[in-house]
């Protein structure tokens, strides 16, 4: 890791490739101090879970579907962190809800296994519908899915558009981290075997929401924090709550999964805090975040890996059923004791100076109430791991382990317990170097008597001498007061300060009343009467169509055609057979008269007056012609000239006749 590190360039680099180049949208990666270090921090804790993996999940079936979506699940968050633009990153939160839903869910024969993987699904789908909504804000604002184009146009988006985003955005990682009020998803998850469990408080799934609240510092850049004001304070405010009510909880829980459940919600809310504290990403409490995203990540861890081969040991969560295990697990009982040491904050521990950096960004915000609450967060963490230490490796053995053949951990889960423990301890002396990579200028004091130290160790001495005097001094005094106080707060602890109760007496159960209502009023007692209704206004207007249209409109439309006809016969009668018909004969004989004129001028005149000119004419001519071949004439040309004088004349004749005729 430290090599890879070693061979980053001291500059960002963003490359990306057209992706639906009709709407401008690109796909691409960013290199930059923040996405190297989540991508690193993924890609070593997905080795060293699969490493893990090979021992606990020896002998399981459905191995393939185990590893296939193990494999995803490490890429999508690898994906995520390099994604240089809000659509690509979106699309990649999406597949790491997926593949938490389906490894949550990996016992499938298990109810509480299903169960669990369905209310992780559903809760974290919440957050994700307002962060698509921000996005979409974002994008129709600025008009770019990309951050460094967002960066860049930041200054045009409204303030009222911009804080609406803002908030939206923290939504999605409120959900995605366990955050205050959407926290409780994460102890459900523990029906996941451990090793996802460990890959999911590590490296994963809740820290995609601490990457989200520190990647958009730094597409934000300086404007959020004055130009909204609440939003920064929201933040704080949550992460506060959040560490306070996670570290109360696990100090309660028997069950030994659930403690560490409880402890990342409260981790995490340090997370948060601290970005909420953060005015930019050059901030302290932004690299005090990501400083602890990093010794949260081995110290957790550690302490899921270590559990993981307890339970694999004991066959149970429940710690009041252990007990004795350090004879037993002496190796896993002195790595937990680094857990122990690591969760608490001592020095040289890599949690003492992200703890350290923590509260001094609250610090400098001026509002002591936060401080105060973050310093019983811490106090808290010391009981509950402590506790934890006690009933499981201390005291004598219960009455169920005395039934066990409980045996140490594998050899490859004690080899990946113990590389995290040795980075537990080594990250502590890599935080200079950590600042300076990330581009933060941070003030590393080695003042013992700084007054930020005191108070914390008066703090670790407050959580952990009551742990002390109750379960190893066992004082009675202590165990009365315990006793009062459970009998009055132990149901407020016992339902998780009733937010699931909420959540399935008033949220679910009130859509459920809700729906009946809309059922019973509105389906049933107006969908059912719908088809009646329909049927009477349909025989309404049909009786209204048969009084207005059919018997006083059809039963007078005989009576309106044969008016029509008479009148129309009276017309025709009057204009035609009147006017027209008894005008008929005049002009029939008015044209007869004016033919037989003409006849008369062209024909008679013209032609028979020129008649016998003609035939007097013809006669001289053939008398002529006749002279002419006298000479040569014989009988039987007189007899041919006769007939055909003849013919002549017969046809001239007929001509004549039927001229005149």
């Amino acid at each position: 890791m430290v090599f890879a590190f070693s061979m980053i360039p001291d500059i960002s680099i963003e490359s990306e490739i057209p992706w639906i180049p009709t709407l401008g949208i690109t796909a691409g990666v960013i290199i930059d101090p923040l996405s190297i270090l989540f991508a690193c921090l993924v890609g070593f804790f997905g080795f060293i879970i699969i490493l893990y993996s090979l021992g606990y999940m020896a002998g399981e079936e459905n191995l393939t579907r185990y590893y296939f979506f193990l494999l995803l699940f490490i890429g999508s968050m690898i994906g995520l962190v390099m994604a240089n633009n809000f659509l690509q990153f979106f699309i990649f939160w999406e597949m790491i809800g997926l593949c938490s839903y389906s490894l949550i869910s990996f016992w499938n024969k298990r109810p509480e296994s299903i169960k669990g993987g369905i209310k992780v699904f559903l809760m974290t789908r919440i957050g994700d519908i307002f962060l698509l909504a921000g996005i979409a804000l974002l994008y129709n604002s600025v008009g770019s899915f990309s951050f460094s184009y967002t960066l860049a146009h930041i200054e045009s988006v409204p303030i009222p558009t911009l804080t609406a985003v803002a908030f939206l955005i923290l939504g999605g990682a409120i959900a995605k981290s366990a955050q205050l009020p959407m926290h409780t998803w994460l102890y459900s998850a523990m029906e996941a075997p451990t090793s996802i469990s460990a890959l999911l408080h590590s490296a994963t799934m809740v820290k995609a929401g601490i990457y989200l609240i520190a990647r958009l510092l730094v597409v934000f850049g300086p404007h959020v924090t004055p130009l909204i004001p609440c939003w920064s304070s929201t933040v704080l405010w949550i992460g506060v709550l959040t560490a306070i009510i996670g570290g109360s909880l696990a100090v309660h829980s028997p069950d030994i999964k659930g403690v560490q459940a409880f402890s990342t919600v409260s981790q995490l809310g340090f997370m948060m805090a601290a970005l909420g504290a953060a005015s930019s990403a050059s901030a302290l409490g932004w690299f005090a975040s990501l400083y602890h995203v990093l010794s949260h990540a081995f110290f957790q861890g550690l302490s899921f890996v270590i559990i993981g081969g307890i339970i694999h040991a004991v066959g149970t969560r429940d710690m009041r059923q252990m007990g004795g295990l350090k004879e037993d697990m002496p190796t896993t009982f002195k790595l937990y004791i680094i857990y122990l040491l690591s969760a608490m904050g001592i020095p040289p521990f890599a949690s003492f100076f992200s703890k350290e950096l923590i509260i001094g960004s609250l610090w400098s915000t001026g509002n002591y109430v936060l401080v105060l609450l973050i310093y019983i967060s811490t106090a808290l963490t010391f009981a509950y791991a402590l506790r934890v230490t006690i009933l499981t490796f201390m005291g004598k053995k219960s009455d169920y382990l005395k039934q066990k053949h409980v045996h140490e951990s594998p050899k490859i889960m004690l080899v990946v317990s113990g590389i995290l423990a040795v980075l537990c301890f080594a990250f502590g002396f890599l935080g200079p170097l950590l600042s300076g990579f990330m581009e933060v200028e941070v003030e590393w004091t080695s003042e013992i008597l700084n007054p930020t130290i005191i108070f914390f160790v008066l703090a670790l001495l407050s959580g952990g001498y009551p742990v002390y005097l109750l379960y190893i001094k066992k004082s009675k005094t202590f165990t009365k007061i315990k006793s009062h106080l459970l009998s009055r707060v132990n149901p407020v602890f016992e339902h998780g300060y009733f937010f699931d109760d909420f959540y399935e007496k008033v949220v679910a159960q009130g859509l459920i009343k809700t729906s009946s209502v809309i059922r019973n009023h509105i389906e049933v007692a107006l969908f059912s009467r719908f088809p009646n209704v329909i049927g009477k206004g349909i025989i309404k207007i049909s009786t209204g169509f048969h009084a207005h249209v059919e018997s006083s409109f059809f039963s007078r439309f005989p009576q309106v055609v044969g008016n029509a006809f008479v009148k129309a016969s009276d017309g025709i009668n009057k204009h035609v057979e009147t006017s027209f018909f008894n005008r008929v004969p005049q002009i029939i004989g008015n044209g007869a008269i004016k033919v037989s004129d003409g006849l008369h001028d062209h024909i008679e005149k013209s032609i028979f007056a020129r008649f016998p000119l003609l035939i007097g004419k013809a006669t001289l001519f053939l008398s002529s012609k006749v002279r002419i071949i006298q000479k040569n004439i014989t009988l039987q040309r007189l007899i041919a000239a006769f007939l055909m004088g003849c013919i002549l004349m017969i046809t001239i004749l007929i001509i004549t006749v039927t001229i005149l005729t």
